[in-house]
């Protein structure tokens, strides 16, 4: 018999073929989505790393040098004397006519106000106290460091730099004139200020205020104040005014991140973002630090931490701009999984169609046995078979009897159903291993590998019997068909295959001439006790 190669068993199924071409398929789709929408949130987020990151190292950069400020004035104000070069900048300190504050509006040369910014304060009733006049001495003293921040971050938007005292005066840097600026009765009211005292921050850190608008025309910003206690006594804070503008461009400068980036502070305020558009929901803007993207009906959405001021940076994903990343990132795979899918459909069509001419040029096209050609096929592999293995095999002859007189009396139509039928009843009572050929006319050749003599002979028998009673009134014959057969099996004497089909022919000759409907056995082959 023909051996099959893998490929054509599997295409030989074709309901399992098409079941796995479609699971594969499917697999290949859902795997390369799965892969992009983990490879696209996974670069959205390190891109939102790199934002968040900036943010840090900005607001870190600024926290160093108020920490550096902070120790030196506290070293002052606690252990220190008053700095004995400030005794010129104390006495310029003047009184603005008509007005109840005083001002460094004017220095004494060689200074400028490109080196020290102004000092304005309340003027109070006597003589101002000798401690007011210590920490404003200190206030002053500290300028040379605080004009330094300012240099080393005014590219990190830093729009003022200042000190304030509860002793009702104010240090600010870069200057402005006391007409434009200076410390009123109103100054204390400020939210920087009252963040700063003891009632609200008893620990004394470092806090961040809401954005606000800067009244001397710098736009919006938000102030990092640092109180200032030293000896256990709260003189003041140190401030940092930050202008907003440049937050919005550190968020903006990861431009190849998806969705919205939002700067929240510890107020659930948007202070910052790298878009126009509002959050879409507000329960977002209380969303606390989490490690993983929080995926919902509508968006991912993850926050992160920017220092310990309480400010976070909240990354808004949508799920429809996830969705477009992947779809555009899988369309490649998509296409070549189609292209895949095309390719094995038209392998299954092709080979369809090769096995289809494969049929119709091995059967008979009326009965769907094996033709002639086919069997001698067959015939010469089971033959080479015997050579190399042993392996015995056994023909029977099948000679339908009178079936001229039934093509003549009934006509050829009815002729080719008892074909058909004949052919059909074999199929349903051999096995599976087991072949029928039609060699011409109503002969037909039964192939029945690793069978003897005996079993041939008993599965000739069968079939003959059931053929004769089959209700043949169905095709319009009035009796019953029968068959002449003739079996014979494979011997060691056998110089070729022809020789097996030669004696089971002439068994078959005998059972006609013996009266037909009957079965014969080769007489070579013929085992003990079989008449």
């Amino acid at each position: 018999m023909r051996r099959m190669l893998l490929g054509e068993m599997v295409l030989d199924h074709q309901r399992a073929f098409r079941g796995i071409l479609t699971l594969v398929f499917m697999l290949l789709v859902v795997s390369n989505g799965w892969y992009v929408y983990s490879r696209s949130l996974s670069l959205s987020d390190q891109y939102a790393h790199h934002a968040v990151a900036g943010l840090r190292q900005h607001f870190e950069k600024i926290s160093g040098f108020i920490d550096t400020i902070q120790a030196e004035a506290v070293r002052e104000l606690q252990w220190g004397e008053p700095p004995r070069d400030v005794d010129g900048q104390l006495s310029a300190l003047r009184n603005a006519p008509g007005s109840n504050y005083f001002s460094l509006d004017q220095l004494p040369p060689p200074l400028s106000h490109q080196q020290i910014g102004n000092l304005t304060g309340l003027v109070l009733p006597g003589k101002p106290e000798a401690s007011r006049q210590r920490e404003m001495a200190v206030a002053l003293g500290l300028a040379p460091m605080l004009t330094a921040a300012y240099r080393n971050l005014d590219d990190h938007g830093v729009a003022w730099v200042y000190y304030m005292s509860g002793q009702q005066f104010i240090y600010l840097y870069p200057f402005a004139p006391a007409a434009d600026y200076h410390y009123s009765l109103a100054t204390p009211s400020g939210v920087f200020w009252r963040m700063a005292q003891p009632e609200a921050n008893p620990a004394g850190k470092r806090f961040m205020t809401p954005v606000y608008i800067d009244q001397a025309g710098k736009g919006a910003m938000l102030t990092i104040g640092q109180p200032i206690v030293a000896g256990g006594r709260f003189y003041g804070a140190l401030y940092m005014d930050v202008g907003i503008s440049t937050l919005h461009q550190l968020l903006g400068s990861s431009g190849e991140v998806l969705g919205k980036l939002y700067l929240l502070n510890a107020q659930n305020q948007i202070v910052a973002a790298n878009t126009e558009e509002a959050v879409p929901q507000e329960n977002l803007l209380r969303l606390p630090v989490m490690a993983d993207y929080r995926a919902g009906p509508t968006a991912h959405v993850k926050v992160f931490a920017v220092g310990d001021s309480g400010m976070r940076v909240l990354h808004y994903l949508p799920n429809e701009v996830l969705a477009l990343e992947i779809v555009k990132g899988t369309a490649p795979g998509i296409v070549a999984a189609l292209l895949l899918w095309l390719a094995l459909s038209l392998l299954n069509r092709t080979w369809v169609l090769n096995r289809e001419l494969r049929r119709l040029s091995e059967h008979d096209a009326l009965t769907g046995a094996l033709n002639h050609r086919a069997f001698q096929a067959v015939l010469s592999q089971l033959y080479q078979g015997y050579r190399e293995t042993g392996q015995v095999f056994a023909l029977v002859m099948v000679d339908l009897d009178h079936f001229k007189r039934i093509n003549d009396t009934f006509g050829h139509a009815v002729g080719d159903e008892v074909l058909k039928v004949l052919v059909r009843l074999a199929r349903r009572m051999l096995r599976n291993q087991d072949l029928v050929a039609r060699l011409g006319g109503e002969e037909f050749v039964l192939v029945l590998p690793a069978t003897e003599l005996r079993d041939a002979m008993k599965a000739a028998v069968r079939l003959r019997l059931q053929l004769e009673r089959l209700n043949w009134a169905k095709l319009g014959l009035p009796g019953k068909v029968t068959a002449s057969m003739g079996c014979a099996v494979v011997l060691a004497s056998d110089s070729k295959a022809g020789a097996v089909l030669k004696r089971a022919d002439d068994a078959m000759y005998r059972a006609k001439q013996e009266g037909r409907n009957r079965v014969c056995v080769d007489l070579q082959g013929q085992p003990p006790g079989v008449e």
